[in-house]
């Protein structure tokens, strides 16, 4: 039997109460109140998560690169303990695994050493640059240019990138980018570093919610990088190294959708447990109990067991799960969302003012449903891709659920997994 990827669950748990311990300390309410009306970036405290004393970012690096190794339940977990507490915080930090996946997925065995060595040592705050001002989801569409840098005997010693990102994470605050660029040979990926000439910062977005998150266009004008920065080594692989992390990447959303969604809920629940009206806790009301807190309590546990089992199939060795990826996106993002809508009417007029942050929260959780593809982009994958598979299979995707169903009822028939044929 294969031993799944990822660290221990007594390791896992360290990180967790290392996570929590700094920011119970650091993202105190009135200081994340403080980031959200200043619109302003908390560098010091992500300097902290990523410095030597901490070194959380070392959870999603490799061994072999002086990092932790986790896997995807473990990120998952970090994410979501993360979001519960600023997801604008948890964007800023979690972005950084994001700018490094191309060079984890796609890098050969020299560029690993060398960039995932440095963000590791040196925790280097980084980017991932595919987002453009006509290029969002469709990534294909991207219009960035990288053009070959040739030497007397016309070898490619180089690229010259030229283009703008848009809507980037960390792009104002980042030391390294990660960026897709159209080459002869098709899109690719280039690390960028921050001093490179012809790279500047771009408009900073004043957004609707994640306003702890730095959010910039990044500009590229001739900006040149030796051969050595293609990530792969490779032209023309960067749509596949992009979707190769499609499934990980929106789980990792899904997670951050929880978060928020919990933290929400938490509040709400302690909420309506001191909240007296009409002789007694509003929480002993029913109809408010069921209606605000319940049914969103139950939708959150239901997405988080579907995205720790896909999650757990990745860490067992099955990265192809882009459709998965999307379902646990589209469902635990839309019930974060509830969830935390859901917080605000427990609350009450409260939930409507700035003080009880559940009016915070609901502004951040709601980027969830629309960054890393929308959820009508998400309902649009699990379609296309699940009747591409049903029939591909002639209906035997379907019969396979069902078979494992039917084992899950037979092992224990009170949980629901089946119901009987009528007869």
């Amino acid at each position: 039997m294969n031993v799944p990827a990822g660290l221990s669950t007594e390791m896992c748990d360290m990180v967790i109460q290392t996570l929590k311990q700094v920011t119970s300390r650091e993202l105190p309410d009135d200081f994340i109140l403080q980031l959200d009306e200043k619109d302003e970036f908390p560098m010091e405290v992500i300097q902290k998560m990523l410095s030597p004393d901490v070194g959380l970012h070392l959870i999603f690096l490799p061994e072999n690169a002086g990092g932790l190794g986790g896997g995807a339940r473990d990120i998952c977990r970090v994410s979501e303990e993360m979001a519960k507490v600023d997801l604008g915080v948890a964007t800023a930090f979690l972005a950084i695994c994001l700018g490094t996946d191309p060079i984890l997925v796609g890098g050969t065995d020299e560029q690993k050493s060398k960039w995932l060595s440095r963000i590791a040592g040196e925790g280097l705050i980084v980017a991932y640059g595919v987002t453009e001002p006509a290029a969002g989801s469709n990534v294909a569409s991207i219009q960035t240019t990288a053009d070959q840098i040739l030497d007397a005997d016309g070898n490619v010693t180089g690229y010259r990138i030229n283009g703008t990102k848009q809507f980037i994470t960390n792009g104002g605050v980042a030391q390294l980018y990660t960026i897709l660029a159209k080459t002869p040979s098709g899109p690719s990926f280039f690390v960028v570093e921050r001093d490179t000439p012809g790279l500047s910062v771009g408009k900073h977005e004043e957004k609707h919610g994640i306003r702890a998150s730095n959010t910039t266009g990044v500009i590229l004008e001739d900006v040149e990088v030796p051969l050595e920065n293609l990530i792969g080594g490779q032209e023309g692989v960067g749509l596949k190294q992009a979707n190769a992390v499609f499934g990980y990447t929106r789980l990792m959303v899904g997670a951050f959708g929880l978060g928020g969604g919990q933290g929400a809920l938490e509040r709400a629940l302690d909420y309506a447990l001191t909240r007296e009206q009409f002789g007694g806790p509003i929480y002993d009301k029913q109809g408010y109990r069921l209606k605000l807190l319940v049914e969103s309590w139950i939708d959150l546990e239901a997405g988080r067991a579907y995205a720790e089992q896909t999650a757990l199939t990745i860490d067992e060795g099955n990265p192809d799960l882009a459709t998965e990826g999307s379902i646990a996106k589209y469902w635990c993002t839309e019930a974060g969302l509830k969830a935390a809508n859901n917080a605000i009417q427990a609350l009450g007029g409260y939930g409507y003012t700035r003080e009880y942050l559940v009016e915070k929260m609901y502004r951040d959780v709601r980027i969830t449903t629309i960054y890393e593809g929308t959820s009508e982009i998400q309902q649009s994958i699990i379609g296309m891709f699940r009747w591409k598979e049903t029939a591909r299979s002639k209906g035997a995707f379907y019969e396979g659920v069902a078979a494992d169903l039917d084992k899950v009822h037979a092992e224990n028939g009170n949980v629901g997994a089946c119901s009987p044929w009528p007869t």
